[in-house]
């Protein structure tokens, strides 16, 4: 299940761009190994997310889907991982709205794997996100 959670060095990065989005897991600041799952439960037993101020050193450890979510509302760049057209390699790409409001395409890589495509698009991302804030 951790797989489905972005890594430690993604997930830090995210939270100096800003992301104080409720989690279901999140990661121990001083640990780079220290992965939990959150159980927080509040007075009525339901399920209450890790947010960030709940303890300073956590922070939280995004689902892949809930990242790519918050690049797309915050920065209004789309980020898509794909099997490629011949089926032998996987890609991702980048959009983002211009000022006609019309989409073109950052960048397209291919990778032997999803799992490898999807980190490095997020990987990109975040890169973006740091040149613009330059």
């Amino acid at each position: 299940m951790k797989k489905e959670f972005l890594d430690y060095t993604e997930a830090l990065e995210l939270k100096e761009l800003g992301f104080d989005e409720p989690c279901l897991a999140f990661w121990d600041g001083k640990n780079t190994d220290a992965f939990y799952f959150n159980n927080i439960r509040d007075a009525s037993g339901d399920y209450t997310p890790f947010q960030k101020h709940d303890r300073l050193k956590w922070f939280g450890a995004p689902l892949y889907q809930q990242a790519f979510r918050w690049f797309r509302e915050k920065y209004e760049l789309e980020g898509i991982t794909q099997q490629a057209e011949d089926f032998a390699w996987y890609k991702w790409k980048i959009s983002q709205y211009n000022e006609d409001g019309k989409k073109y395409v950052a960048d397209w890589y291919e990778y032997e794997t999803y799992e490898e495509a999807e980190l490095e698009c997020i990987k990109k991302l975040i890169q973006i996100v740091k040149e613009k804030q330059l």
